[in-house]
């Protein structure tokens, strides 16, 4: 990384003596000036019923936290993931822009079909701030309030749940939507193999399911897994998520026995595994990058459970303008870096505006109707 000019410095400190500091993390002029503009609107809104020597202080210390890298939306305490604001707090990771475009493009896709089932299931596994449901949520609330939705969020971290039952309440409080949706937030452990022994430590997903009473199929699975291998963690992450943003969220857990890239990739053939049991339609998985989406996508193939597979861009509404167009047979999508596996079935073909070609029999959607509809109330206060 190239050094910062001392002529640089001397410009930024002529316009404000808190400049300075942020060309580190920023490194360019306009994005410090940004970042000192939000900053100093966020300290000006949390001591408003101060005086203006605390206000300064606390600029001051903000302004040195984010000189050390701490990231920006820690300090804010916030990040827009599409039109939602999401709450972020330190040890749960932070929403990236990407994964929100491919959510929304999702959602979006499917609230055009014509045809849904009575309920439709959404199932994040991962979830962290929860932004994805909620995303997902308030993109098809937005133009199908005939559509009945539940969504599952699944995490193993405890941070986590509770910071996606907070994101919960605000975004129902400032939206006051009013379709009968279903969404909840339950630890458990994704990798855990359900036909192992089970110990009184941390649920498998298959007992997370029973013991909150939610239904045993799910229509659409989504993930942003751990996919990091060791030697992207340090060679591809910036420093200060490296800091600062929760290692569970990024590396998959360790294993003496698994190469580099196969432990970047251990939560996938779990994650396949969770979708053939809960008869997903339409799968989506975040991956790292074109050559992570290619063996996702094979392993999505060897599944022999899926009826198409294409992989996603960062920016999948948007032209493909770059090479390649297709990867060893699967359709690459959009712009930018590789982003998501695509996967879906002959029933949920029509949600994506895809050609039915079937290699298995559409099977019927009676289980909805023997499932109990509820409204969820998350309890009132939610520790952070």
């Amino acid at each position: 990384m190239p050094r910062i000019s001392n002529a640089l410095i001397r410009h930024a400190r002529s316009i404000d003596k808190l400049l300075p500091p942020l060309l580190r993390p920023c490194r360019e002029l306009r994005a410090a000036q940004n970042e000192l503009r939000w900053l100093r609107e966020h300290a000006a809104k949390v001591a408003s019923t101060r005086n203006a020597k605390v206000r300064d202080t606390l600029l001051r210390n903000l302004v040195l936290e984010r000189a050390k890298g701490k990231p920006l939306q820690y300090l804010l305490g916030s990040e827009y993931f599409g039109d939602l604001q999401i709450t972020c707090r330190p040890g749960v990771l932070i929403p990236r822009q990407e994964t929100a475009a491919s959510v929304a493009y999702l959602a979006r896709l499917v609230r055009q079909a014509e045809e849904l089932p009575p309920e439709l299931r959404v199932l994040d596994l991962c979830t962290g701030t929860g932004c994805i449901p909620l995303l997902f949520h308030d993109e098809l609330a937005a133009t199908r309030k005939d559509v009945r939705s539940r969504y599952l969020g699944i995490d193993i971290s405890r941070d986590a749940v509770h910071l996606a039952h907070y994101n919960l309440q605000k975004v129902w409080r400032q939206k006051a939507y009013a379709d009968k949706s279903v969404t909840a937030f339950v630890q458990a452990d994704v990798l855990i193999d359900p036909f192992d022994d089970q110990n009184a430590g941390m649920p498998c997903f298959k007992a997370a399911l029973n013991h909150y009473r939610q239904p045993p199929f799910w229509d659409i699975l989504i993930s942003n897994p751990p996919y990091i291998s060791p030697s992207g963690y340090w060679s591809t992450t910036t420093r200060s998520v490296r800091l600062f943003e929760p290692e569970l969220a990024l590396l998959p857990p360790p294993n003496p026995d698994a190469s580099d890239t196969e432990r970047g990739d251990v939560f996938y053939p779990r994650l396949l595994s969770i979708a053939q049991h809960v008869e997903a339609k339409v799968v989506l998985l975040e991956v790292a990058d074109l050559d992570q989406a290619h063996r996702v996508a094979r392993l999505a193939q060897d599944a022999d459970f899926f009826d198409g597979i294409e992989v996603w861009r960062d920016w999948p509404d948007q032209p493909n303008d770059a090479e390649p167009v297709e990867l060893d047979g699967f359709p690459v999508i959009g712009q930018g870096n590789g982003r998501y596996v695509l996967c879906w079935r002959a029933q949920g073909a029509p949600w994506l505006g895809k050609d039915v070609v079937a290699k298995a029999e559409t099977e019927p959607l009676s289980h909805y109707s023997l499932q109990p509809t509820f409204i969820y109330r998350p309890p009132s206060k939610i520790p952070l």
